[in-house]
C-alpha cells in the first residue's frame, strides 16, 4: 500500500482509552472527575478558533507581537522558517542521559497522585525502557543549559529576539556560568531557557501556573500533547488562586474557567504559549519536548500579576523565577541606556581596576560587563523620539508599582546598581515623555532592549570571544604593563614546549597486550570507573578503566630500562617510538 493511500490516525485513535479508563478507577477519590471524559468533551473545542493564533514561522516576529501584544497561544504547525534547533527526531531518551549525565537528577509527576519527586538520569532511563510501566510518571523538569545537549537546541529566532535573559541580564555574568548544576546557590543568570520534557503516555499534569508568568515555547519532537488552556483573565485568576488553596482541588478547573479551550499538538509542532495562561496537559502517547521559559516586555503586567499570585499562595522560593526582582532592576536600567544613553550600573572600583589591568586602561569597565566584546558595537542613542507600544509603558509603570510594594529586604537591588532611586527617577521621566506615543508608530520589527544596532541573533556566539583574553587587546593596549609580563611569560612558555615538540615524552605507563579476555571485553557500564567515564556521562576523574577490561598480560613501557646495563626488555636501548609488542 502506498504512502499516500494510509489513512491518517486521528487524535482518538492515538489514545489506549482503556490505560485511560484504568487510570480514572484508580484516581477517582482523588481527582473528582473522569480524564477520559475530558478528553471526548466538545465544549473545549468550541473557543479554539477564537483562543488560539494558527501561524507560520515566517509570521511570527516582533512587529506581530508589538501589534498583537502576544496575548493568545501560538501555534506552528511546521519549523520552516521558525529559527528553531533541535536533535533530529529519533534522538533517544539514552542520548538525553549521554548529553546531561547519568547522574542529573530530573523532576518527575506521578500522574496519579500529581506530586513531584526526583529521579537521575540513570534511573529514569531504566523505568523509560521498562515494560510495563507501575508508575505513570512525567519527567517535567529538566533544564541543560551549559551542558553537551545545550548546543543541539537553540529556541525560536523570535523568542531569542525579546527574552529579557539575553537582552537586559549582564552578558558577563551569563558567560561566567560554566556549571551544568541547576542549584539556585551556584547560578549567576536565571537557567531557565531550556528544558526537556520526557512524558510516558496516559501521564496528565494538572492545571497550574509556569513560574514568574513566563512565557513557553514547546516543540513536540516526537509523541503527541493535549493541552487545556485558560486565559488569565481576573476571573479565572481569582479563581484559580481559591482552586490551589483547597487542598482538595475538586473538580476539573477547565469546567470553572471561562473561555477554557483544548489545543492538540503533534509531533513537528510548536506552540508558545503567553504569559499568565493557566493550562493542564496529557500525553496521549510516549513524548519527548523540548521548551523553555522567557520574560519579554509585552506582558509585564500579567508576569507581575502571576508574582502577586505566588507570593499569596506561598510558594517556595525554588520553585520561582530565579532573580525574578533582580531581572526587573536591569530591564529598567536597559530601558533607561537604550532610550538615553544613560546607564545607572556602576562596577565597584576593584572590579574596575581588574577589568582595567586585564583589558586595557581605555575602556569603559561598566560598558565592557555588561557586553564584553561587544561594547563598541553599542545601540546608537536615537536621534528621533522613539515610540513604546501601550503595554511596554504600562508595563514599566507595573515594575515600579511592584517594586514599591516590595519590603526593604526584598527589593533585591543588583549590586551593579548602587543608586536604584536615581535609576526610578529616570524611569519615571522616561514614562513621562513617552505617554503621548502613538501605538502605530511603535510597531517597528525592532525590539527596543538590544545589545548591539543591527542586534543579529542568527550570529553564531562563538564567532564572537565573549570574554577576550588580554591578548587579544595587546595591539590597541600595549602600553599596559599587565599585558606586557602576560605576552612575554606566554611566548617563553611557548618556546619551552617547541623544544619539546621534536621528540614526543616517552610513554611510562604499561599497555595492553590486546589479546587477552579482558582486552576484548566490552564496558559493562556499571563500575565505579564506567560511571565515571565522561562517554556514559561521567566527571571524568578517575581515569581508569572498566573493571571487566584488566588486561591479564600487560607489556612492559617502551619506556622501561635495567638499572644496572640501561637496556629494555627486548636487549635493545630504549625507543618510546617502538610499538609495544614488537621487538628489537
Amino acid at each position: 500500500m502506498s504512502s499516500r493511500s494510509r489513512v491518517k490516525k486521528t487524535v482518538a485513535d492515538l489514545i489506549d482509552w482503556e490505560a485511560v479508563s484504568l487510570q480514572d478507577d484508580e484516581c477517582r477519590a482523588g481527582r473528582g472527575f473522569k480524564l477520559k471524559e475530558k478528553l471526548k468533551d466538545e465544549k473545549f473545542d468550541e473557543s479554539r478558533e477564537t483562543m488560539v493564533e494558527m501561524m507560520t514561522g515566517r509570521e511570527l516576529n516582533v512587529q506581530y507581537l508589538q501589534t498583537s501584544g502576544f496575548t493568545k497561544p501560538i501555534l506552528v504547525a511546521r519549523r520552516d522558517d521558525l529559527g528553531l534547533k533541535v536533535p533530529h527526531r529519533e534522538f533517544s531518551i539514552d542520548g538525553i542521559r549521554s548529553a546531561v549525565g547519568s547522574r542529573r537528577m530530573v523532576d518527575v509527576l506521578d500522574a496519579r497522585t500529581q506530586k513531584t519527586k526526583s529521579m537521575c538520569m540513570k534511573d529514569w532511563c531504566k523505568y523509560w525502557d521498562s515494560e510495563p510501566r507501575e508508575e505513570i510518571l512525567n519527567g517535567i523538569s529538566l533544564e541543560f543549559s551549559k551542558t553537551r545537549l545545550d548546543q543541539q537546541v537553540t529556541a525560536p529566532r523570535v523568542v531569542r529576539q525579546i527574552d529579557w535573559i539575553d537582552k537586559a541580564w549582564p552578558r558577563h555574568l551569563k558567560e561566567l556560568q560554566e556549571d551544568g548544576s541547576n542549584n539556585l546557590q551556584d547560578m549567576m543568570y536565571p537557567k531557565v531557557q531550556k528544558f526537556v520534557i520526557m512524558s510516558v503516555a496516559h501521564s496528565f499534569m494538572d492545571f497550574h501556573l509556569d513560574f514568574g508568568g513566563t512565557c513557553v515555547w514547546y516543540y513536540v519532537l516526537r509523541g503527541h500533547k493535549i493541552f487545556w488552556l485558560a486565559p488569565p483573565t481576573d476571573k479565572n485568576l481569582l479563581l484559580y488562586e481559591k482552586w490551589v488553596q483547597n487542598q482538595d482541588r475538586p473538580g476539573f478547573f477547565g469546567d470553572l474557567a471561562e473561555g477554557c479551550c483544548k489545543l492538540d499538538i503533534p509531533a513537528g509542532a510548536t506552540m508558545l504559549l503567553p504569559a499568565g495562561w493557566i493550562h493542564a496537559a496529557f500525553t496521549a502517547k510516549d513524548s519527548v519536548v523540548f521548551s523553555g521559559s522567557f520574560l519579554h516586555s509585552f506582558g509585564i503586567e500579567k508576569q507581575l500579576k502571576v508574582c502577586f499570585i505566588e507570593e499569596t499562595l506561598r510558594i517556595l522560593e525554588k520553585y520561582r523565577f530565579p532573580f525574578n526582582t533582580e531581572m526587573l532592576w536591569y530591564v529598567l536600567d536597559r530601558y533607561v541606556t537604550c532610550l538615553t544613553g544613560k546607564s545607572h550600573l556602576d562596577l565597584p572600583e576593584e572590579e574596575k581596576r581588574r577589568m582595567r589591568l586585564e583589558k586595557g586602561e581605555n575602556i569603559d569597565p561598566n560598558k565592557e560587563f555588561v557586553n564584553p566584546g561587544l561594547s563598541d558595537e553599542a545601540p546608537r542613542v536615537p536621534s528621533e523620539h522613539v515610540h513604546l507600544t501601550q503595554a511596554e509603558l504600562k508595563g514599566l509603570k507595573f515594575i515600579i508599582m511592584y517594586l514599591h510594594t516590595r519590603p526593604l529586604e526584598a527589593m533585591e537591588v543588583p549590586v551593579l546598581i548602587p543608586d536604584p532611586v536615581s535609576l526610578i527617577a529616570s524611569v519615571k521621566e522616561l514614562v513621562l515623555a513617552h505617554m503621548e506615543d502613538c501605538p502605530e508608530k511603535a510597531v517597528t520589527g525592532k525590539y527596543i532592549l538590544r545589545w548591539t544596532e543591527d542586534d543579529d541573533v542568527d550570529e553564531d556566539g562563538k564567532s564572537k570571544k565573549i570574554i577576550p583574553k588580554p591578548s587579544d587587546f595587546s595591539s590597541k593596549q600595549p602600553e599596559n604593563p599587565f599585558q606586557r609580563k602576560y605576552l612575554k611569560a606566554m611566548s617563553a612558555k611557548k618556546k619551552q614546549e617547541g623544544t619539546k615538540r621534536g621528540m614526543e615524552a616517552p610513554k611510562r605507563r604499561r599497555a595492553r597486550c590486546g589479546f587477552c579476555t579482558g582486552c576484548k571485553e566490552v564496558d559493562c557500564k556499571d563500575c565505579q570507573a564506567c560511571r565515571d567515564m565522561p562517554k556514559y556521562g561521567g566527571a571524568g576523574k578517575v581515569k581508569q578503566s572498566c573493571a571487566r577490561r584488566k588486561c591479564d598480560r600487560p607489556c612492559l613501557p617502551v619506556a622501561a630500562a635495567c638499572t644496572l646495563c640501561g637496556m629494555d626488555g627486548w636487549g635493545a636501548r630504549p625507543d618510546h617510538r617502538r610499538q609495544p609488542g614488537e621487538g628489537s
